[in-house]
C-alpha cells in the first residue's frame, strides 16, 4: 500500500510538473508572440514609409516622362472638320501646332495684319482704312525720303507728281511709293551716266573725223562758221549742237552735218574772219585803224607794210560782198 501510494504521488508529481512546464511554455510562447507583434508593429510604419517613397519616386518619374500621343492625334483633334485636319497635317508634332498658335497670336497683337479694303464708294470706311494703312488723305501727303528728293532734277518733279497722283488712286502705301520713286531716280541717274558716256565718245569721233577733213589751221574757224550759221538759221540758237535726233544722236556729233553747216557758213559770211561777230568786229576795227594811219602818216603806212595788210582786208570784204 505504501508502494502504490508512493507511485501515485510520483505520478501526481509528474503530472503537476508536466502541467507547470506546459503552462510555462505557453507563457513563453505568448511573450514571444507579443514581442514579434511589437517588432512587426514597430517596423510597419518604416516599411510603409519606404514603400511610399518608392511609389512617389515612381510617380515622379512617370510625371517627367512626356505623354505619348496616339498616331491619329490629328484626326482626334479635328473631329469631322476636314479643313481643320488639313491644317493639322501641316505640322509634324503637337508642339509645332502650339508654337504656330503663339506666333499668330503675337502677330495679331502687333497690329501688322491689315484688314481688307472696304467698298470704295463708302468714303468714311475708306478714310478709316487708309488711315490704318498709313495712306495720306491726298496725293500731296506722300513724303519722299530725303535721299530721294535731293536727287530730283527739275525734269523729274512733274513726273513724280503725276506718279503720286496715280499711286494715291491705287491706294499705294507710303513705303511702296518711296520704293518706286527710288527706283525711278536710280534709273534716271544711270541713263544720264550712260548717255554722257555715249555723247563723249561721239564728240571725240566727230572731232577726229573733222580734223581729218579740214586742215589743222582751218579746224577752229570752220567749226565757228558752222556754229554761227546754224545759230542764226531760223532762230535755233547756240544750243543747236545739243539737239538730238529721234535715235538719240546729238546733231553736233554728226560729222557730215557739221561739215555741211560750215560750208553754208562760208558761203554766207565769206572768210573765217567773219565766222563770229567778235572776229568780224576785230576785222572792221583793224581796217579802220590802218585807214587812219594811211591818211595821217603815209610813210609809216608803207614802211610797216600796212598797205599789204590793207589790200588783204579789202579782198576779204569784196569776196564776202559777192556772196
Amino acid at each position: 500500500m505504501t508502494t502504490e501510494a508512493n507511485t501515485d504521488i510520483i505520478e501526481g508529481a509528474d503530472d503537476t510538473t508536466s502541467a507547470d512546464t506546459q503552462a510555462e511554455a505557453n507563457v513563453t510562447a505568448d511573450k514571444a508572440n507579443e514581442g514579434a507583434d511589437k517588432v512587426a508593429a514597430d517596423k510597419a510604419p518604416a516599411d510603409k514609409a519606404e514603400a511610399d517613397k518608392v511609389d512617389g519616386a515612381k510617380n515622379d518619374a512617370d510625371a517627367d516622362k512626356p505623354a505619348v500621343l496616339p498616331d491619329n492625334w490629328r484626326e482626334l483633334a479635328a473631329g469631322n472638320d476636314e479643313s481643320a485636319l488639313k491644317i493639322l497635317k501641316r505640322y509634324g508634332s503637337l508642339n509645332g501646332v502650339i508654337k504656330s498658335l503663339i506666333e499668330k497670336e503675337a502677330l495679331i497683337r502687333s497690329g501688322k495684319i491689315k484688314r481688307d479694303m472696304p467698298d470704295a464708294k463708302d468714303e468714311k470706311a475708306m478714310a478709316e482704312w487708309r488711315k490704318d494703312q498709313g495712306i495720306p488723305d491726298t496725293a500731296e501727303g506722300y513724303k519722299l525720303a530725303d535721299d530721294i528728293t535731293k536727287r530730283l532734277t527739275d525734269e523729274d518733279k512733274p513726273i513724280l507728281s503725276s506718279f503720286t497722283e496715280f499711286a494715291h488712286s491705287k491706294n499705294l502705301a507710303p513705303d511702296a511709293v518711296n520704293a518706286a520713286a527710288e527706283w525711278y531716280v536710280s534709273m534716271q541717274e544711270q541713263a544720264v551716266e550712260q548717255r554722257s558716256a555715249i555723247d563723249k565718245e561721239a564728240r571725240e569721233a566727230t572731232e577726229d573725223a573733222l580734223r581729218d577733213a579740214w586742215s589743222r589751221d582751218e579746224f577752229k574757224g570752220n567749226l565757228t562758221l558752222a556754229k554761227r550759221f546754224i545759230a542764226e538759221a531760223g532762230g535755233i540758237g547756240d544750243e543747236w549742237m545739243e539737239a538730238r535726233l529721234p535715235d538719240g544722236r546729238l546733231i553736233g556729233s554728226i560729222p557730215e552735218f557739221v561739215q555741211w553747216a560750215s560750208d553754208r557758213g562760208r558761203e554766207t559770211y565769206g572768210d573765217v574772219v567773219f565766222a563770229s561777230s567778235d572776229s568780224e568786229a576785230k576785222h572792221a576795227s583793224r581796217r579802220a585803224e590802218i585807214e587812219k594811219i594811211r591818211d595821217t602818216d603815209f610813210a609809216r603806212y608803207e614802211d610797216e607794210g600796212l598797205d599789204r595788210e590793207m589790200r588783204a582786208i579789202i579782198e576779204k570784204d569784196l569776196k564776202r560782198a559777192k556772196r
